[in-house]
């Protein structure tokens, strides 16, 4: 049987090939760095009774690609860093929970002059910025009811506080 460094010259442009059919397109030294320890795995454990080497260390290599493609998403997923928006998000939450806002008068304005369930709809709408589709899960109406409910709902408010 050949050397390694025989099999890795003869298998490069399949290593690249592995990498073209995956989609990697970043960490590119990381992928072929993974691609190059699965043909090693392959060569090491290959027997002639598997039948032609080239298949078994092609699927190999593309088997071991996409199982780091998804360590990497199951890690970004859960240990990357919070994004502004999000960090945002949290600290205005936080804030109405503990009756802590920019504008606090505002909220309890609104509040004595609508419902409880009115009061929600506007802090989802305009405090929580959820999309409409988004909402038709919540309230279990269509996107066009819950726009056509806020625009009663927006017309009172302008009657009573104008």
């Amino acid at each position: 049987m050949e050397t390694f460094d025989q099999v890795l010259e003869q298998y490069t442009p399949m290593i690249y090939s592995v990498m073209k059919k995956a989609k990697i397109y970043k960490n590119h030294e990381h992928y072929r760095h993974c691609a190059t320890v699965a043909l090693w795995e392959a060569w090491r454990k290959y027997d002639p009774t598997y039948g032609p080497f080239a298949p078994f260390a092609y699927r190999t290599m593309l088997t071991t690609i996409y199982r780091e493609m998804s360590k990497e998403n199951q890690y970004a997923a859960h240990y990357a860093s919070y994004e502004k928006d999000t960090l945002t998000f949290l600290a205005h939450q936080k804030q109405r929970k503990s009756g802590e806002s920019g504008c606090p008068d505002l909220f309890l304005e609104l509040a004595a002059l609508v419902t409880k369930e009115e009061m929600e709809l506007l802090m989802d709408i305009y405090y929580y910025r959820y999309k409409f589709e988004e909402l038709e899960k919540k309230y279990g109406v269509t996107a066009h009811a819950i726009r056509k409910r806020r625009d009663r709902l927006m017309k009172r408010l302008r009657e009573k506080l104008v």
